[in-house]
């Protein structure tokens, strides 16, 4: 702010010369603002940085993310149980009960007599491994024969280990029931859904009939986008079958277990699985149902230019 003015506006509105201790005071409030001015531009300017970016962000890249974070939750499940840090994400529990409850059956009061001096532990499946859960502790594995052989250290006294060998019930569960290939095969089309999508035309200059500069942004090819959609479908319906299988396959598994021990082992569906399945195909159908909406609108929009 120009000092002089200051002293003008000062004399004006008090109808009197400024003393010295006015014009020092003028002077400090001359440099803040000067100061605020110098750096209050620079903060509008970030502002408008960042927001610049808003416009070129289109309706295909929100696609994208979808799909991006569709992908990120199936890779999660998939290796699920494959470390200790993954260990809650896991398709079947088995464990021991503590005190479960009588039958007359010869066979269930066997069944309970061979599991009494079992050890606490719970066996979690899934796709690409095993995590045991014994005496506070935790080793993940792919192979059951150096899970048996961890239970075999673990056991105190009389304790018998796994005396219904759950872990090799789990293992064949994991082998012969579930089947991971469809997750693999509907990663890669999602996968190849963003590679396509990521080829739409973006905004860029065109100059117009007059010699002016304006920013266009052109409809994306309608090959590529069929061939997107299709790629989408197909990751859809798989990871839709998926969803539904590992489901079914994991409430049926605590079931059998229940029945066929009598009630002296149970069975638990893993929560945090199921989450991350349903939550993947809830993403993937939204992409999806997006492509169709925008090339349906395009198609549209195409006939009534022509």
């Amino acid at each position: 702010m120009n000092i002089r003015l200051a002293l003008f506006m000062y004399s004006m509105v008090s109808g009197q010369n400024p003393l010295v201790e006015d014009v020092m005071t003028i002077c400090y409030f001359s440099e803040s603002l000067d100061s605020w001015e110098r750096h209050t531009p620079i903060k509008s300017e970030l502002s408008v940085f960042q927001l610049s970016f808003l416009p070129y962000i289109g309706y295909h890249h929100v696609l994208m993310i979808f799909l991006v974070i569709s992908v990120t939750l199936i890779s999660i499940l998939i290796a699920g149980c494959t470390s200790d840090s993954l260990a809650g994400i896991y398709l079947l529990s088995l464990s021991y009960v503590s005190n479960p409850e009588p039958s007359a059956s010869n066979v269930a009061a066997s069944i309970a007599e061979v599991a009494a001096n079992r050890t606490s532990m719970e066996i979690r499946a899934g796709y690409m491994g095993m995590c045991l859960l014994v005496s506070g502790q935790s080793i993940c594995s792919k192979n059951s024969g150096s899970l048996e052989a961890f239970v075999r250290r673990a056991t105190i006294g009389d304790e018998s280990g796994d005396p219904l060998n759950l872990i090799h019930a789990a293992q064949k569960f994991r082998e012969e029931t579930v089947f991971v290939a469809l997750l693999f095969i509907s990663i890669v089309a999602a996968i190849a859904a963003i590679l396509l999508m990521a080829t739409f035309p973006g905004w860029h200059e065109d100059n117009t009939s007059n010699g002016s500069e304006r920013e266009v942004k052109p409809f994306p090819s309608r090959a590529v986008s069929k061939a997107a959609l299709g790629c989408l479908v197909v990751s859809c319906v798989l990871t839709l079958l998926s969803g539904f299988w590992q489901h079914l396959s994991s409430s049926s598994a605590t079931t059998m277990v229940k029945f066929f021990t009598y009630g002296v082992a149970t069975g638990h569906v893993g929560a945090g699985a199921m989450a991350l399945g349903w939550l993947a195909t809830f993403f993937l159908i939204v992409a999806c149902i997006g492509l169709l909406v925008m090339i349906l609108s395009i198609s549209v929009l195409s006939n009534l230019a022509g």
